[in-house]
């Protein structure tokens, strides 16, 4: 993965105003629990107790959509 891509698709879903960025006082520090390097197209996006993964030429569209009902879940 490219990291343009991932800031192109948050760049994207920031303006979409689906998502915010976290205050500054956020009272959690935000982890990752592990970062792998994989030779892979495949993206993997950890939210709470839930994996996402995705191909990594997916629309932004479609990626919102997806984690928008993780959230709701």
């Amino acid at each position: 993965m490219d990291p343009s891509q991932l800031y192109g698709w948050r760049r994207k879903a920031l303006s979409s105003g689906l998502v915010a960025p976290l205050p500054q006082a956020a009272k959690e520090e935000v982890k990752f629990a592990r970062v792998e390097p994989v030779a892979s197209s495949t993206v993997e996006i950890v939210i709470g107790d839930v994996v996402v993964r995705v191909a990594g030429d997916i629309e932004s569209d479609h990626l919102a959509k997806i984690l928008r009902a993780v959230r709701k879940a």
